[in-house]
């Protein structure tokens, strides 16, 4: 099967929202998990907006389904540094310090930032569709975020590719099978994980 991956620049620049808005609503995640419903409501109601004000870069999977195209997945990037508040690169341990102060710096508000892309959406259609078709899988999505990945890393450079995912094993070992590695003794805001990857290693 053929996967085809369509900036949604690209989309914008020749057809209207109304006709935009039906392909982007066609995608469903029906996962128990509580990511799951961000990872719809983002594409649903704020990829546009992100997309016109530069905030992120979505990218839409394409494949099809007896002969007729059909949103397979999608996933958004943006180049974004990661920000260790201090207090928590403070509780970190010393070898786990030493190895990424190898990868970024203290900032003013020492604070500790690496220069990095973050791989904010990644996402597999489960609509009715979607699932008869059984046109991608996980693996096969973030293979193709990561072609793009390398693309901007080749352009500007950084040091990680991170995320932040929920504290369940489905995603946990799932990224740690596509070589992230989790950030130990780190809780986001939100309370989810992050993940951190080489942007060499991509």
């Amino acid at each position: 099967m053929t996967l085809t991956v369509i900036p949604m620049s690209n989309l914008l620049s020749i057809s209207s929202e109304e006709e935009i808005n039906k392909l982007l609503f066609s995608f469903s995640c029906k996962s128990m998990l509580k990511g799951a419903s961000d990872v719809e409501h983002f594409l649903h109601s704020k990829s546009i907006q992100f997309e016109n004000l530069g905030l992120s870069r979505t990218y839409l999977v394409m494949a099809s389904y007896q002969k007729k195209p059909y949103l397979a997945g999608y996933f958004a990037i943006s180049n974004k540094p990661l920000v260790i508040p201090k207090k928590q690169f403070n509780s970190m341990s010393t070898s786990l310090k030493k190895r990424l102060m190898g990868l970024g710096y203290k900032t003013e508000m020492a604070n500790y930032e690496i220069k990095g892309i973050l791989l904010g959406q990644l996402g597999k259609n489960y609509s009715e569709e979607a699932i008869k078709a059984k046109g991608i899988t996980g693996d096969e999505l973030i293979a193709l975020a990561y072609q793009k990945i390398r693309e901007a890393y080749i352009l500007i450079g950084g040091r990680i590719l991170f995320l932040e995912c929920e504290d369940h094993p489905k995603l946990t070992n799932f990224y740690s099978r596509n070589g992230f590695s989790e950030l130990a003794n780190y809780e986001s805001p939100n309370n989810l994980c992050l993940f951190l990857k080489n942007l060499k290693d991509i």
